[in-house]
């Protein structure tokens, strides 16, 4: 039994660090991620604005140029 139990702590001393170092490093994927994300959705609502705007610009020249061709007597 003393047997089982030191090597089942060697075992976990000797791959302890790569056990941190996995979990650290999926940490910071999971973090990075997340920010990938937000910033993606950031950058859509950006663009959705953006064409939004675009759509009202043109209904204004449009509408100007309606104005100009038939101005009103």
């Amino acid at each position: 039994m003393e047997f089982l139990l030191a090597f089942a702590l060697t075992g976990l001393v000797a791959t302890g660090g790569w056990i941190a170092w996995a979990g650290v490093r999926g940490w910071s994927r999971f973090r990075d991620r997340r920010h990938e994300l937000r910033l993606a959705r950031a950058r859509s609502a950006a663009e959705i604005r953006q064409a939004e705007l675009r759509q009202a610009e043109l209904a204004n020249e449009t509408y100007q140029d309606f104005v100009r061709r038939k101005p009103e007597r």
